[in-house]
């Protein structure tokens, strides 16, 4: 093959990977570009499933204002904000700490634990939140059954409006800490084993190697994992949904549950629906940036 041949060989493989990025690009308008662009168009008109007029005149920024100025928004953001804190900051804490002990030297039976602990994982939103449904039902659930035999009263974990957001973060907690158990795992066993021994070596204990060497070097794993499970609870809606449809009246209603109220179950406002829909897109844009930005100066220092 002489020199001269080489553009057209470039040539052709440029077009070969075309062929095969078109398919897929076609997919990502179809799937995403085109809902997202209606969505955003829609945030600009009146736009009401329940009156009898469909013309979605323009209206400017008023979905906006009426959706953001809302006490329904703001409800919504607090219990959006408080649960995806404390989720985050649960399965971090003990998904490092069930990972720690995974990686023990001489832990027998390991992989029958990873396993045990993948269960949840294996489970859909909705499953989970039918059986824990019936697991917590004030009369007919083993929660309350067991506490009984304890002698403690029943309590209603889905009706009490000071108990629902709670519990639901505890069930999520279940669900998902299986995730970054997963990822801290494989960190931690992929960390290099030369500073540790040497820092055994050096007479620091337990405790002095976790902070001082383990932590640090498992940083940007923490970081990016904590990040993208962010990212993943701002949008809760699935076990919202199953377990309290938003209640007990909106004690636990998330931002992602009252855009599907807003457009498909109380007014029928499309245009509000679609609104909070962008909001809540440029949240986890702006989250995202953070991910991208703390990887990036993590991986630099």
């Amino acid at each position: 093959m002489t020199a001269a041949q080489l553009p057209g060989d470039r040539s052709r493989g440029l077009a070969m990977r075309w062929r095969f990025l078109v398919p897929l690009l076609v997919a990502l308008l179809l799937v995403d570009g085109f809902p997202l662009v209606y969505a955003l168009v829609g945030s600009f008109q009146r736009f009401l499933l329940s009156g009898a007029d469909l013309s979605r005149p323009f209206i400017g920024l008023e979905n906006y204002t009426s959706f953001l100025g809302s006490d329904a928004f703001g409800n919504a953001a607090w219990n959006t904000i408080v649960l995806s804190v404390s989720v985050v900051t649960l399965e971090t804490v003990i998904a490092f700490g069930l990972a720690l002990l995974l990686t023990l030297p001489g832990l027998r039976f390991r992989g029958i634990y990873l396993l045990i602990l993948m269960v949840p994982l294996l489970l859909s939103p909705v499953a989970v939140g039918l059986s824990w449904r019936l697991i917590l039902h004030p009369d007919l659930g083993i929660l309350n059954w067991v506490l009984g035999l304890a002698g403690i009263p029943k309590m209603a974990w889905l009706a009490d409006a000071n108990l629902a957001l709670p519990t639901i973060i505890a069930v999520d907690v279940w669900h998902e800490t299986a995730v970054l158990v997963l990822m801290f795992y494989a960190g931690l066993s992929a960390l290099p084993r030369e500073p540790l021994e040497a820092a055994r070596v050096d007479g620091a204990g337990a405790i002095r190697s976790l902070v001082h060497m383990t932590i640090p070097l498992m940083a940007p794993i923490i970081v990016v994992a904590v990040l993208i499970r962010l990212v993943s609870a701002v949008k809760t809606y699935d076990l919202v949904y199953i377990l309290t449809r938003g209640g007990p009246g909106t004690a636990t209603e998330t931002l992602s549950f009252l855009i599907w109220r807003t457009g498909l179950a109380g007014p029928l406002d499309i245009g509000q629906a679609a609104a909070g829909s962008i909001v809540l897109l440029i949240a986890i844009v702006f989250l995202t940036v953070l991910l991208l930005r703390a990887t990036d100066r993590i991986g630099a220092a």
